[in-house]
């Protein structure tokens, strides 16, 4: 998370989410790519709202030939500029509604981070189901409480302290409905997924100082409806709450948050 922001903001929201998100979200792959028995030259895998395509370049990697998906015709450029240098890797646009691919079609599905946070996220959760092979595996992750990952705890934090009366940050229903490993593996089994095994991941935030962190939140704050609809002199009366709650976070490498994700994988 060292890149400059200026920079950052120049190329918009897909180089945004790879800078300050994926640093994160990429934690979770090993785990991910583990739980399906692991990825294969050869193998084909889609990843859905893949965003940049972080484990799209990472299946990509390890020989497998790969298509990202997702909604954001910016994610998509990013995620078919980091494939294009492996044979048989692309990415297109696709909602995770209704994807336009044909039936079994893959041997593993993947969407961290990605099927939890779409309006209706149960029917997204059935369609990659429906393009995993009989006998192929589907895996797709959460966070316990993503109010409480890296920079976004700071910010809810300093939010509860400088406005009492601000709405909290916002959490999509698949993300509140999927917090519980028990009914992650239940709704997981009802969508077609048998053998569904859920393991807690540890994922660690990290900047170099408060003043790096300060910034370079910008670009992922912009995107949190409560941050984004203050006038900016709000956002200056912030910056104190955020510089004192990152303070708590210090070490003596930087700041340092842990978050825990769910990872949740099954046969089809």
């Amino acid at each position: 998370m060292d890149q400059d922001p200026t920079t950052i903001t120049e190329h918009g929201q897909a180089w945004q989410y790879e800078a300050v998100a994926e640093p994160m979200t990429r934690q979770c792959i090993p785990s991910a790519f583990s739980m399906v028995g692991g990825i294969r030259p050869g193998m084909r895998v889609v990843d859905i709202a893949s965003g940049p395509g972080g484990l799209s370049v990472a299946a990509a990697q390890a020989g497998a030939q790969v298509l990202a998906t997702d909604i954001s015709e910016d994610m998509v450029e990013r995620a078919a500029q980091r494939l294009a240098s492996y044979p048989n890797c692309t990415a297109r646009v696709a909602d995770a509604h209704e994807l336009p691919l044909e039936d079994g079609s893959f041997d593993a599905a993947f969407s961290l981070f990605g099927v939890v946070n779409v309006p209706d996220w149960r029917r997204a959760l059935r369609e990659l189901v429906r393009v995993t092979r009989t006998g192929g595996h589907g895996c797709i992750s959460t966070w316990r409480d993503p109010s409480a990952v890296g920079p976004l705890r700071f910010l809810a934090e300093a939010l509860r302290m400088t406005f009492p009366d601000a709405p909290a940050l916002p959490r999509p229903e698949g993300v509140l409905m999927l917090r519980s490993p028990e009914t992650f593996r239940d709704e997981m089994a009802a969508a077609g997924f048998h053998d569904v095994d859920v393991r807690i991941v540890d994922v660690v935030w990290s900047a170099r100082s408060v003043d790096a962190f300060l910034e370079q939140s910008g670009p992922l704050y912009e995107r949190m409806p409560p941050y984004a609809e203050l006038a900016q002199a709000d956002r200056d009366r912030l910056v104190p709450a955020l510089r004192s709650v990152a303070e708590k976070a210090r070490t003596e490498d930087g700041l340092r948050v842990t978050a825990t994700a769910l990872v949740g994988a099954g046969r089809r």
